[in-house]
């Protein structure tokens, strides 16, 4: 089981999905995240590829004011709302919607730091953040679980788990 790392809620356990082929970030990763990304206080997080949550709800235990979670697989986003319900559901916004169908279809909505883990095998870290750049406030940060694989991008910052690696990129201020 999955349990929240640091902040108010640290220890507080989330549940998760049986049976089905879904990859929590595992807690060192996450952990490394967050230390990248601090502070939280106040900030409004987009959590793509929501999964049960357990990204945004990181941000949240942290500080985050605002955390809207995108998944698009309905019995994983069923342990997502349970998950949100444990926590602050007030400060989250839930969609279930395909992340590229979100991407391209909602507009005017901004936030200082994007989380995305996809599935390793479905999308490439220059898509996704092609398509999310727009969403960020000046000097928002993208952020992005990936499998390890060659970056052809400027100005990233990635750092490397094992076979994961996670790809950090700031928008202009």
């Amino acid at each position: 089981m999955t349990s929240v790392i640091a902040g108010k809620y640290k220890g507080r356990k989330l549940f998760d999905v049986k049976n089905l082929h879904v990859r929590p970030t595992q807690a060192k990763v996450r952990k490394s995240i967050f230390q990248i990304l601090e502070p939280f206080d106040g900030l409004d997080v987009l959590d793509l590829y929501a999964g049960v949550g357990t990204l945004g709800i990181e941000a949240i235990s942290r500080g985050a004011c605002r955390v809207v979670f995108v998944e698009k697989n309905r019995r994983v986003f069923k342990v997502l709302k349970k998950n949100i319900d444990l926590f602050e559901p007030e400060n989250s916004k839930l969609i279930l919607m395909d992340v590229q169908k979100y991407l391209v279809q909602v507009k005017n909505q901004q936030f200082d730091i994007i989380l995305a883990d996809p599935p390793y095998s479905e999308v490439s870290f220059s898509i996704v953040k092609e398509r999310a750049e727009h969403f960020l406030k000046p000097g928002g940060i993208f952020c992005m679980e990936m499998k390890k694989e060659p970056i052809d991008e400027s100005n990233v910052r990635v750092k490397h788990y094992g076979s994961t690696q996670v790809v950090f990129w700031k928008s202009a201020a």
